[in-house]
Parts: structure tokens; C-alpha cells; sequence
């Protein structure tokens, strides 16, 4: 059974939550991808230019933990289902991370990526 993951429930709260799981993304982050407001979109738009990488050295804790966050916010759909599904998942055999986190999301989060 999955642990419940508390779902952040703004654009900052999810930036939080990724430098928590990757605090090596810390370094590589440059801050917003535009001068607007913050969106779950941006958040992860700029995280997933940096997840190809950081994904080739996670630890088995740190994708887990980030699956669990993935399936959390697909399962819950709405702008941060929507985030994760369009700017992540969609593109994760693009950025090479694909095969890194296949086995940690669940099966609902795996039907959102294009293989």
C-alpha cells in the first residue's frame, strides 16, 4: 500500500517539496522560467530540464518518494495532476528518465507517459 503523500497546494509548496527530495537540484535551480507568478506548470516545466539528470543518480528513496508525490497529484487531477501529467510525465523518454522512474509511480501516473 502506498504512503500518503501531502500534496503542496501552491506552485512555492511544490518547489519546496522538490528541494526537499532533491536538494541536489538546489544548485542547478535558476530560479522562475518566466518573470510571472510562479505556476505548478513553471515549477515543473524548469524541473524537468534538470530530472533527466538527477534522475540517473537518485537514490531508490528519493524516487520513491518522488513517485509517491507524482501519483498523489495524478490520482488528485486538478492544475497539479494536470502539471505533473503535461510537464513531466509526457516527456520523460524525451529527457531520459523514463526507465528511472517507471517502477515507483502508480499505474494511473505509468498511463500518462509517452513511451
Amino acid at each position: 500500500m502506498r504512503k500518503s503523500t501531502v500534496l503542496p497546494d501552491s506552485p512555492e509548496g511544490l518547489l519546496q517539496q522538490l528541494l526537499i527530495i532533491f536538494p541536489e537540484y538546489r544548485a542547478g535551480y535558476s530560479g522562475p522560467i518566466h518573470d510571472q507568478e510562479p505556476s505548478f506548470h513553471s515549477v515543473l516545466i524548469a524541473f524537468s530540464t534538470s530530472f533527466g539528470g538527477l534522475a540517473k543518480t537518485a537514490s531508490e528513496e528519493q524516487l520513491r518518494s518522488f513517485g509517491q508525490l507524482v501519483s498523489s497529484a495524478v490520482e488528485a487531477s486538478g492544475l497539479l495532476g494536470n502539471a505533473f501529467g503535461t510537464c513531466l510525465l509526457e516527456h520523460l523518454h524525451q529527457i531520459g528518465a523514463l526507465q528511472a522512474l517507471r517502477p515507483y509511480p502508480s499505474k494511473a501516473a505509468r498511463e500518462k507517459t509517452s513511451a
